[in-house]
């Protein structure tokens, strides 16, 4: 018997037309030419993102720059504010009549007689003045500052002639100042003065130093020349505050 023909099933491709491969260099093209489109936006892009990387650094160190001025003139504005107030003294707890409020030279009266005179008669028994100089020569004003509480003495601010008999104020207050009457034990402290006077700050100088009195990190705040001190809550070293611009956290490392 002869034997069966078989068909190849295998399909048999036709050859591709010059036509069409005219059409499929031109899509190759067209795609190569998207690529080098798309090359060559990453490019400028890139560039582009340098050239603000260096303008955004130039505009942040410029920042820091004026930062850094701003400082420096709030620094130097405060120091010169405060030097200004060098004459002057704050006093707490001088009761002034309502009718004696709004003159200076009352006010001033008032505060001579019932805080400062007990100094100066301690200075003259001390042998560092001759004599006690009346009012109008210690004082050249007084003024009270405003407040909220009316039941209480608002604060007073008084400025001296001399800064001298201002500094001597200072050195004889805890001997001389009129003292409340003991309520308590003392326990070696020293009594409290019946009309404290402290040193007249700026703002800036007195909201630092309150802020440092109330961190329960330090213990005894106070200012000499406007310069604040303080120490930590566990240790003697005294400590001096450069910068009230500066944050509480950094002054205290």
């Amino acid at each position: 018997m002869a034997p069966r023909k078989t068909t190849d099933s295998t399909p048999t491709s036709s050859p591709v037309t010059s036509e069409q491969l005219d059409e499929i260099l031109s899509s190759l093209k067209a795609i190569q030419e998207r690529l080098d489109s798309v090359e060559q936006l990453l490019t400028e892009a890139r560039e582009e993102n340098s050239s603000l990387k260096k303008i955004n650094g130039g505009l942040v160190k410029e920042m820091l720059e004026k930062d850094i001025t701003i400082n420096r003139l709030l620094h130097k504005q405060n120091n010169l504010e405060q030097y200004n107030r060098s004459w002057s003294i704050r006093l707490a707890g001088i009761p002034i009549p309502h009718e004696d409020s709004n003159n200076p030279i009352l006010t001033m009266r008032h505060v001579y007689e019932l805080a400062l005179l007990p100094i100066l008669r301690g200075a003259v028994d001390k042998g560092l003045l001759q004599n006690i100089p009346p009012c109008e020569q210690l004082l050249e004003t007084a003024h009270i500052l405003p407040g909220k509480n009316d039941s209480k003495p608002k604060p007073i601010i008084a400025r001296f002639y001399s800064r001298n008999m201002r500094a001597m104020m200072f050195q004889l207050k805890k001997e001389f100042a009129p003292k409340m009457p003991p309520t308590a034990p003392l326990n070696n402290r020293a009594p409290r003065l019946k009309f404290p006077f402290y040193e007249d700050l700026t703002k800036d100088n007195f909201k630092m130093l309150k802020t440092l009195a109330d961190d329960p990190r330090t213990g005894a705040v106070w200012s000499i020349g406007g310069v604040i001190r303080f120490k930590m809550v566990e240790g003697t070293e005294v400590k001096k505050v450069a910068s009230v611009f500066d944050s509480i956290d950094n002054i205290l490392k």
